[in-house]
């Protein structure tokens, strides 16, 4: 199970390459921010489009644990 393992930890170079060409590897590199996000619209359309989506977002998970209460009824063969 461990034979597929390196013998040496990764980014350090081996003897016979040549230490003192070899440039440490990095760990990490830095993170970066991620950018803002915009700020939502306030116009009432999109205020209601996300009610509607919001709304509708519920009945599909209500509707989605009804489906399975009822398949986790029915008789297996």
């Amino acid at each position: 199970m461990l034979g597929n393992l390196p013998r040496s930890r990764p980014g350090t170079r081996s003897e016979k390459r040549g230490a003192d060409t070899a440039e440490p590897v990095k760990a990490r590199a830095p993170r970066k921010t991620p950018p803002p996000e915009p700020e939502p619209s306030h116009d009432p359309v999109s205020g209601a489009l996300r009610g509607v989506v919001g709304i509708a977002g519920a009945g599909l998970r209500a509707a989605d644990g009804v489906t399975r209460h009822v398949l986790r009824r029915i008789p297996r063969p």
